[in-house]
């Protein structure tokens, strides 16, 4: 995040693309951009700046290698050019930013140049006849510390559902992952894996089971619980994923609040 009258990076975190109609919508946690603790209202640094700019990175397809993993920065702007301090983003329309995911919207599918290649999430064929469940493993794709797989490439780390799924905790569409995540993971997708032979009733066979690997789109992680000390519970909050149609069909605008000034 870039802070306003600077080109200094103020922070990083984690975010993904996903579309809606045709837009294009950063799915990101409210924390990364307004630097507001949704459960306590304070800010979460020291600094009075704030991010009015997201930089990111783009894949690039190169002619000669199309296969090629190659990127480029590209901005995303955090404000209305019209009206100074006017937000883009859009916050729960019911919960506001007590749930913390946010879509910034930032292009449609036809002013992406054709040399950039995009994956939106929900584009992705997830083995959706299936449910997530407690103690499943998940993976929560992010950059701990701003360290990439290669190629800009996220890591992995593994988590484990710790509490069910179909609950509310706190009367709010989350649920808990035990998981040693890090700085800079905030909005990570979450992605439950499932290996062996699933769908099978016990019974008798349906024709719908499946062997191997399974993969459902589980969430957007936000950060963990204890997150000051590493010695502490290291939960971490995963928000479900009805919250982003939620956002989006809402179309709420966010505001900064003087409290994140």
């Amino acid at each position: 995040m870039i802070p306003f009258g600077s080109e200094t990076v103020m922070s990083t975190g984690t975010g993904f693309v996903y579309e809606d109609d045709s837009k294009l919508y950063l799915i990101t946690n409210g924390h990364n951009v307004t630097r507001v603790n949704p459960d306590t209202n304070m800010r979460i640094v020291n600094s009075i700046a704030f991010p009015i700019r997201i930089k990111t990175k783009a894949r690039i397809i190169s002619e000669d290698n199309p296969n090629a993993l190659a990127s480029d920065f590209f901005d995303i702007d955090l404000y209305d050019d019209d009206e100074f301090l006017k937000p883009k983003w859009f916050i729960h329309p019911t919960h506001g930013y007590k749930v913390d995911v946010i879509a910034i919207p930032f292009a449609s599918m036809a002013e992406i140049p054709k040399h950039v290649k995009l994956f939106p999430i929900n584009k992705y064929e997830f083995n959706n006849q299936f449910d997530i469940e407690i103690a499943d493993d998940v993976f929560i794709l992010g950059y701990p510390f701003d360290i990439t797989g290669g190629k800009e490439l996220p890591i992995w780390k593994r988590g484990t559902i710790s509490t069910e799924p179909v609950i509310d905790i706190e009367n709010l569409p989350k649920f808990l992952v035990d998981t040693a995540t890090r700085s800079g993971m905030s909005g990570s997708p979450v992605i439950m894996q499932r290996n062996g032979f699933h769908g099978f009733n016990g019974k008798e066979m349906t024709g719908k089971e499946l062997l191997g690997v399974i993969r459902l789109f589980a969430g957007i992680y936000s950060g963990r619980i204890g997150a000051e000390d590493n010695f502490q519970t290291q939960l971490g909050i995963v928000w479900k994923p009805s919250v982003i149609d939620e956002i989006i069909s809402g179309q709420k605008l966010g505001d900064i609040g003087f409290q994140s000034i």
